[in-house]
């Protein structure tokens, strides 16, 4: 539920920011990652990351960088999210109990799939919030995006 609820928000936002500029999408605004644009990359990689992870494929990093604008983000967003929600439909309920383990430099780091998958969708939430609040910095009115 979450993750869909997440996937919902992510056009209104994304049809709020064509307003920007190219420079206010790329400007440090000294919170977060730095700029929307390196927000929104930040969430496209950490979703990428995570159902790599999950679904044992390789993960790709995006480059910030390689992204100019709000066309080519909602693209390669939309890719993701395509294998999101095949690995959501395909998911048994008993795979969200099975333990995955990575290593960080903090030391192996073991969850279960469903543990991962809540990380996942509340870290979205945390920055669709940081750039709910950069919209309203930069004088534009954000979407709403509530659940109810």
């Amino acid at each position: 539920m979450l993750v869909n609820h997440n996937i919902t928000c992510r056009e209104p936002i994304l049809k709020t920011l064509e307003n920007l500029t190219s420079e206010d999408l790329t400007k440090d605004l000294g919170i977060g990652k730095s700029s929307i644009r390196d927000i929104l990359i930040h969430l496209m990689n950490a979703e990428n990351y995570w159902i790599s992870l999950l679904s044992n494929a390789k993960f790709e990093h995006l480059d910030p960088r390689d992204f100019t604008g709000i066309s080519n983000i909602r693209t390669a967003w939309c890719e993701i999210e395509n294998r999101t929600t095949d690995f959501i439909k395909n998911l048994q309920e008993n795979e969200l109990l099975h333990v995955k383990s990575v290593i960080w430099k903090k030391g192996t780091m073991s969850f279960t799939v469903g543990k991962a998958l809540i990380h996942m969708a509340t870290h979205e939430t945390h920055h669709r919030g940081l750039i709910i609040g950069l919209i309203r910095k930069l004088g534009f009115e954000p979407p709403d995006v509530n659940m109810l």
